[in-house]
């Protein structure tokens, strides 16, 4: 044990030595959720804005005096829009759709004419797009209208094409918490453990095997196994602080959100922060002892980066899998690493309570990994020293 300590303390002292590497993983841990919270609430307030906003900006509205009285009577105000209302839109000076209507619109609709109205946007203008839905709902309001006008003027009641109505019927739990934009947090939880572990797991082995410092340290009396041991736990140690401040983060960064929705959303507390590290600590265990044996196959640092940023790039892409799945996970997920954990933290962000069975099985597995990769360094070490 002393000898697994000392080797502890030595590879610490390596991983502290980079100051700038260093300050730049903390700082990361400790601003990157709440500047992704402050973005994504900011994002929010837009479209939210542009919903709220009761402004219609229109081209020729003094031909559609229908229309304008519809729009009118819906709380909305009309705007003239300007001649270039095209190269504003592309330039983002107008941030809102144009309704274009067409000449003699009125006296069309009177000879029961097919009439045309158009809504001009740059679709790379995202402002002017997000006030596209609430705009096309408010004029699917006055062809309906319209529509039920010109049925009562021939004697047809519009309920009698009307038979069937929908209405929605929520059945979520009264205290099951809506998760949007915060069901990515744990997709950048898991990008931080990975990052935060690869500089000090590459350095530990293959720089030290490119700085010629492995051999004589394989000198000493120490077996593989306790080379193993103490390197992989001073990675792990890094990235174990790494997950304590970015969960920590959580915390002051509700304080910078700039949606009310966003905000009454994620509601992040001291139990939540506890099964977060609870799910979280035995996968950065598991994941830095897993960059360690990948980065002591290499033989240079600029190697043992490459091999570890594609591993870092598929951890953190495998949460995508349940954005781009909504729906129930099939039970084979709560075996596969990274995925596991990811289904647990999203239940945790929606109140629920997280089971002992899945806890147990995440732990389970990651402890086999910890062991398999622990086996293979020990094994490792002698032969690099072959090599």
């Amino acid at each position: 044990m002393r000898e697994i300590l000392a080797i502890y303390w030595k590879e610490i002292s390596d991983a502290m030595r980079d100051r700038r590497t260093l300050m730049m993983v903390l700082a990361s841990s400790l601003l990157l959720v709440p500047v992704l919270l402050f973005v994504f609430s900011t994002v929010m307030s837009q479209v939210e804005s542009q919903a709220v906003d009761r402004t219609v900006m229109a081209v020729n509205m003094k031909d559609a005096p229908g229309l304008e009285n519809y729009i009118l009577r819906q709380g909305y105000q009309i705007k003239q829009a300007p001649a270039d209302y095209e190269e504003k839109s592309r330039n983002k000076e107008l941030t809102k759709p144009v309704l274009l209507i067409p000449e003699n619109f009125e006296n069309s609709l009177a000879q029961v004419k097919r009439v045309e109205l158009e809504i001009a946007y740059d679709t790379s203008n995202r402002q002017a797009e997000m006030g596209l839905g609430p705009l096309r709902r408010l004029l699917n309001g006055y062809v309906q209208e319209r529509s039920g006008l010109d049925l009562m003027m021939r004697g047809i009641s519009p309920d009698l094409l009307q038979t069937i109505t929908v209405k929605e019927r929520h059945i979520s739990r009264p205290d099951e918490r809506k998760v949007t934009i915060t069901g990515m947090l744990p997709m950048v939880l898991i990008m931080a453990i990975v990052m935060g572990g690869m500089f000090a797991a590459i350095d530990s082995t293959a720089g030290e095997r490119e700085r010629g410092s492995l051999e004589p340290l394989m000198m000493n009396p120490v077996s593989g196994l306790q080379l193993a041991v103490g390197k992989t736990a001073a990675v792990a140690s890094v990235s174990v602080l790494i997950v304590i401040l970015t969960v920590s983060s959580f915390f002051p960064a509700q304080s910078v959100i700039a949606n009310e929705a966003l905000r009454a959303e994620f509601q992040f507390g001291v139990k939540d922060a506890l099964a977060f590290l609870v799910v979280l600590l035995p996968l950065a265990a598991a994941l830095s002892s897993l960059q360690v044996a990948l980065s002591l196959t290499c033989k240079t640092f600029k190697e043992a980066n490459v091999r570890n940023q594609l591993l870092s790039l598929t951890v953190s892409f495998l949460p995508l899998f349940f954005i781009l799945n909504p729906g129930k996970e099939p039970a084979w997920l709560g075996w596969v690493p990274v995925m596991a954990q990811t289904q647990m933290m999203n239940q945790v962000l929606k109140g629920e309570l997280v089971s002992l069975n899945s806890i147990a099985i995440a732990l389970l597995v990651c402890t086999g990994i910890v062991i398999a990769s622990l086996s293979f360094v020990s094994k490792k070490m002698r032969q690099v020293v072959m090599e």
